[in-house]
């Protein structure tokens, strides 16, 4: 039974042929036109159509493999010709195979990526194997027709309209698409798999960019079977935690608590009381407890009141530092306008904590310990080196980290690792200009330095194995 394009899109059938690898041919027919694709194995192997825009002729014409007057020719040529025409245009020397052959793939993409721009019109899908002659077929991978096809859609809406108050559901990107798919897609792709269990509606939102490129792209892996739209399920417990962890941080954040308050128990408790309460409150709030949460921001703000939290159970369960901590007035140092040489010392225990959650890629955590270090002593460029490195493993921190990079190389001119890192930062965001100056400066500093030298290379194309005379530092010996 035929299917009306206005209430089923053509890429709908793409979608199941990829997912299935099914083998059969799709007809789709309207008012002005007939079209057929031949599938196997969910590959496109043929492709033909009545459309005159999409013929041979004219597309060896469009695509400069013929001139004008022999595109005017061709009618003459084929008279009274039972050949097809490529294979006309081979024999009568017009064409070489090679061109045809590139010809014929062009004119099966052009075929198939125009279904995805039909408003109006129906199709059908048979499972069978296609009668298709040997040296007729091509094999082309599905996923690439659909990552071209997906940019000519006319519009969103009908995929907006059903979708918009579902949750994306993400599953991970074979290895064998990512060719078909550009950085600035699998950069979208990262800022998604964050989200977890919140309405597109919402994401919307959070995300830099517009209504219109956000359903592009999110189509585009919905079609590739890599998205998913599920409802939206509610967690009353994770819901009642989530709002005890904003009260806690706004509480928190303000100052207005004592180690005590923290950890909700009285001035008078003894250890067993502090350690319980220390240990219920790291089942509730720990971040790996609440991953389900839909906002990353979500995750930051547990990560800032677990670190508060396990500073007063540092405090308070060792019975001398509780003693010194109650004799102070229930007040922590650093709220008793703390010496320059505590809080030095509080940031380099942080950043060395961070490091250590950074190797294990809790980047997350690592960046929350090292925003306080980096307040705690502004003039360590290996903290902000750390810290920015650390956002530019979490992608809606990517800006923050090229401005953290950029205070690195700030505070340590001759510091080859912080430009590297931006340089690297640069390039994945399609920004090569300025991640060549990144890399030029280390070769500045450095003219050995390998990385620097091969991602150059990659910017310009060119591979200078000259090495420099000097450097920032004098003669090179």
């Amino acid at each position: 039974m035929p299917n009306r394009i206005i209430q089923f899109p053509v890429p709908l059938m793409l979608k199941k042929i990829l997912k299935d690898k099914s083998s059969g041919e799709l007809v789709v027919v309207g008012k002005n036109f007939n079209k057929s694709l031949f599938f196997s194995d969910g590959d496109l192997i043929f492709a033909k159509t009545n459309v005159i825009e999409e013929r041979l002729g004219e597309i060896l014409f469009k695509i400069g493999k013929i001139n004008r007057d022999q595109f005017l020719g061709i009618n003459k040529l084929i008279a009274n010709q039972n050949d097809r025409i490529g294979k006309i245009l081979v024999q009568q020397q017009i064409l070489d195979q090679r061109d045809l052959f590139f010809a014929l793939i062009y004119q099966m993409r052009t075929i198939a990526t125009s279904t995805f721009s039909l408003v109006s019109g129906e199709w059908n899908f048979v499972n069978k194997t296609p009668e298709v002659l040997g040296d007729s077929q091509f094999r082309i991978q599905l996923a690439g027709i659909i990552a071209e096809g997906t940019n000519k859609l006319g519009t969103v809406s009908y995929f907006s309209n059903k979708f918009y108050d579902k949750a994306p559901k993400v599953v991970s990107i074979p290895e064998d698409m990512k060719e078909f798919l550009s950085q600035n897609e699998l950069n979208f792709y990262n800022e998604l798999i964050q989200f977890k269990n919140l309405a597109n509606s919402h994401i919307i939102l959070k995300m830099n960019t517009t209504e219109e490129i956000f359903w592009k792209k999110v189509v585009l892996f919905y079609l590739l079977n890599i998205v998913d739209f599920v409802d939206v399920t509610v967690n009353k417990e994770l819901d009642k935690n989530l709002e005890e962890i904003f009260k806690l941080y706004e509480q928190v954040k303000s100052g207005r608590s004592d180690y005590y308050q923290i950890l909700g128990v009285p001035h008078t408790a003894n250890h067993n009381e502090i350690k319980t309460a220390y240990f219920n409150y790291a089942k509730k709030y720990h971040p790996d407890r609440i991953t389900s949460a839909p906002d990353p921001e979500i995750l930051e703000k547990a990560n800032y009141v677990f670190a508060e939290i396990n500073k007063a159970y540092e405090t308070l369960g060792d019975p001398d530092k509780k003693n010194t901590y109650d004799s102070k007035g229930y007040k922590e140092d650093n709220q008793m306008e703390p010496t320059q040489e505590n809080m030095v010392e509080r940031a380099r225990l942080l950043h060395r904590k961070a490091k250590t959650l950074s190797t294990m890629k809790q980047y997350w955590e690592a960046a929350s310990l090292l925003d306080e270090a980096v307040r705690l002593d502004p003039n360590k460029a290996s903290y902000f080196l750390l810290l920015g490195t650390c956002q530019m493993n979490i992608p809606q921190l990517r800006r923050k980290s090229a401005e953290n990079l950029q205070i690195a190389i700030d505070l340590e001119h001759w510091n080859v690792d912080a430009y590297i890192a931006l340089g690297l930062l640069l390039m994945s965001e399609n920004q090569p200009l300025r991640a060549e100056g990144c890399f030029r400066k280390v070769l500045a500093i450095n003219p050995d330095h390998a990385v620097a030298r091969k991602k150059l290379a990659e910017i310009t194309g060119k591979d200078d194995k000259k090495k420099g005379k000097f450097s920032l530092f004098g003669k090179k010996k």
